[in-house]
């Protein structure tokens, strides 16, 4: 909008409205995300009714990625079914993310293959026939070989699933180790500072997400959220939700992401990393737009996270 013409809108009175934030947020590695606690079941439990009761106070619809993996312990199976159906009772969707969280970087493509339909046997049943497939690669990394990345893209188009982008990504999972030792300890002091941390870092990497996003493609694009089925989220996700909505955002599907121009880019990235889809985008597109200024967690949050 020029400055004469919003001079001119002002003049007659007439309001200016600002376009709005859109964003879907993508929860990872349910049920929960600590497969080996040994409390897992109530602690699922509790993790999964306080993120959907905070999802569905804020009216967001979001997608839930599951490990099959973690439903196969003996006398527990049904229980933790149970727990993959409250996410859609609740008016979220469900999409695979393996059966084991295998690193492509390090098993073959036959192997990856197999997790990935391994990955689906219970969704499959669980979705209804006519909604998306939606896939989520392990620590986001989707090929250190061209090779592995031409086949794992041609084998999931196959089985009808479409590959997950994310725009941000908080590190939740290198501060929920150090928050499930705080709770174990009864450290509040702890637990507090680090869920300040946290929802302070993930506010600035939002910010960097909305200002990175100006250079690659001209304008703010929706942005996807990638977090984790966790203690820490259970207890934050109100409150981050509450600092989305003041910088303008509502809330939408990985459907209606996924319809946007700006995810249609192809994603041409061949390493052993997994950074966001901006990176991913920025590169496939030829240009080069520093990331210099990406946000890092704080030291004293990744010195905590080591001693683990």
């Amino acid at each position: 909008m020029t400055f004469r013409l919003l001079l001119t809108l002002l003049l007659l009175g007439l309001s200016v409205v600002a376009q709005p934030r859109t964003m879907t947020i993508t929860i990872d590695d349910l049920p929960f995300m600590v497969a080996s606690h040994p409390q897992y079941l109530p602690n699922a439990q509790r993790v999964t009714k306080e993120l959907l009761r905070v999802l569905r106070a804020h009216r967001v619809p979001a997608i839930g990625f599951v490990n099959e993996g973690q439903l196969q312990v003996a006398g527990e199976v049904d229980a933790r079914i149970r727990l993959l159906q409250q996410w859609l009772d609740a008016g979220m969707t469900l999409g695979n993310h393996t059966y084991s969280h295998p690193d492509l970087n390090s098993v073959s493509i036959e192997q990856y293959q197999h997790d990935i339909v391994r990955g689906d046997v219970v969704l499959r049943r669980l979705l209804h026939p006519q909604q998306p497939l939606y896939f989520r690669h392990p620590m986001t990394h989707t090929g250190d070989t061209q090779a592995k990345k031409d086949a794992i893209d041609a084998f999931l188009a196959a089985r009808g699933y479409k590959i997950t982008p994310h725009t941000i990504e908080n590190y939740d999972f290198v501060y929920n180790v150090s928050y499930v030792r705080a709770l174990r300890n009864k450290d509040v002091a702890l637990q507090k500072k680090l869920r300040d941390s946290y929802l302070n870092y993930t506010l600035a990497v939002t910010e960097f997400a909305e200002k990175i996003s100006l250079p690659i493609f001209g304008r703010e694009i929706p942005q996807t959220l990638l977090i984790h089925a966790n203690n820490l989220n259970a207890d934050c996700l109100d409150e981050m939700l509450r600092r989305f909505e003041a910088r303008g955002y509502r809330f939408v599907t990985l459907d209606e992401v996924m319809r946007d121009a700006a995810y249609q880019t192809k994603d041409t990235n061949v390493s052993r990393n997994g950074p966001t889809w901006l990176w991913r985008w920025m590169k496939s597109k030829g240009m080069n737009v520093s990331f210099r200024d990406d946000p890092e967690p704080p030291q004293w949050v990744m010195e905590l996270y080591r001693q683990n």
